[in-house]
């Protein structure tokens, strides 16, 4: 058997109509937009709260909520989406619902365990995670439906894998979270496994995840990176 003759579509046992009917189904069942609300809404609340400056219990605390928050929609849709809905057509559907249990629980723990991490030295990096969190939550549900995908069919924040791993890696640029490298892999081997299967069902947003990943990456080494000084060129006072 030649194993190199195998390619992306020949993992992929089902046509783009089957694939958004299952997400119609998943959505129209409940599972979806049962979450996707909610969780946006409260996103949207609590980045306000972060955002605003304010010293009261829940701004100091929306950092956590935040995490705890994006963790519980990692596990929701490990159980509701991959283990649920997607099991019976994906032959890969229960090993993605443990990586996405795995790392709803890395971000539980990062949440209740790990203390704050001090503000980047950077700070465009953290510009860029509110681009990707615009992305997740407004910019790609409107991008699908743009290109003919019924509201139905829509993968949102919080319910749907692809917008849930595009914003948590832009929470994870805008919060200052330590050992936040921890929580980085599984959504960027998401994205790329969801442009590789976008590009297999010709979705017309196929590198949009890919784009994503790659400025999340540019980002988070961004961050890390601390800016060069070049204030001190002159010679060192003498000390006299």
């Amino acid at each position: 058997m030649d194993w190199f003759s195998y390619g992306p579509a020949d993992l992929v046992p089902f046509s783009s109509e089957t694939w958004l009917g299952l997400f119609g189904r998943y959505n129209q069942e409940g599972l979806g937009w049962v979450v996707a609300g909610p969780a946006t809404v409260l996103v949207l609340g609590l980045l306000v709260r972060f955002a605003g400056g304010r010293t009261d219990w829940l701004s100091r605390a929306s950092p956590r909520l935040l995490l705890a928050l994006s963790g519980c929609c990692w596990l929701w849709i490990a159980w509701a989406f991959f283990h649920q809905a997607v099991s019976t057509l994906l032959w890969a559907a229960d090993w993605l619902a443990w990586g996405f249990a795995a790392q709803g629980l890395v971000l539980l723990t990062a949440a209740s365990l790990l203390p704050p991490a001090r503000d980047p030295a950077n700070r465009w990096p953290r510009v860029v995670g509110w681009g990707l969190i615009v992305v997740a939550l407004i910019g790609a549900p409107l991008l699908a439906w743009s290109t003919g995908q019924p509201p139905q069919g829509i993968g949102w924040f919080g319910s749907g894998p692809t917008p849930t791993a595009v914003g948590t890696l832009g929470l994870l640029l805008v919060l200052p979270v330590r050992l936040g490298w921890l929580l980085l892999p599984v959504p960027l081997i998401w994205c790329l496994l969801a442009g590789m299967l976008g590009q297999v069902l010709h979705d017309p947003l196929w590198p949009l995840p890919l784009m994503c990943a790659l400025v999340a990456l540019l980002g988070w080494f961004g961050m890390h990176t601390r800016p060069s000084n070049n204030t001190n060129h002159g010679c060192a006072p003498s000390g006299h």
